[in-house]
């Protein structure tokens, strides 16, 4: 009777290098209300974004959608962000081109986070109950 050795796949070669860049926007102002999705099965953040210069991105200057998913989506939510914050952000950024029939194209900038926004400045939080609105200050 024959014996034959275990065949073992070795990981394929030079997909280590395939890993997707991380990306550090140091000062982004939020534009827009995050929206937060939850399925049960799945969740989902997305939130746009102005990538602003900083000491160390002085030509950074673009407007960003935004995302994440699962466990990282509830972490991002637990932030509570909202429009004016200014975040620090670490993720994989990409950029697609639509071409509209017209010929037409617009490119959208996508940043899918790998960690939670680091919040840097919260913009004042005001109040919109009437309760508030009216209540007169001492």
């Amino acid at each position: 009777m024959a014996r034959f050795p275990y065949l073992t796949q070795p990981l394929l070669a030079g997909m280590e290098g395939l890993k997707p860049e991380e990306t550090e926007l140091a000062n982004c102002l939020v534009l827009e209300r995050p929206v937060y999705r939850d399925t049960g099965k799945k969740q989902e953040w997305t939130c746009v974004i102005h990538a602003q210069p900083s000491i160390f991105q002085p030509d950074m200057d673009a407007v960003f959608l935004v995302s994440a998913a699962n466990d990282l989506a509830v972490a991002t939510q637990r932030k509570s962000i909202k429009p004016g914050d200014r975040v620090a952000l670490i993720g994989v950024a990409r950029e697609d081109t639509i071409t509209f029939p017209s010929g037409e194209t617009q490119t959208i900038n996508r940043i899918a986070l790998t960690q939670a926004p680091h919040m840097v400045v919260k913009e004042k939080r005001v109040s919109t109950t009437v309760y508030e609105q009216q209540r007169k200050p001492r």
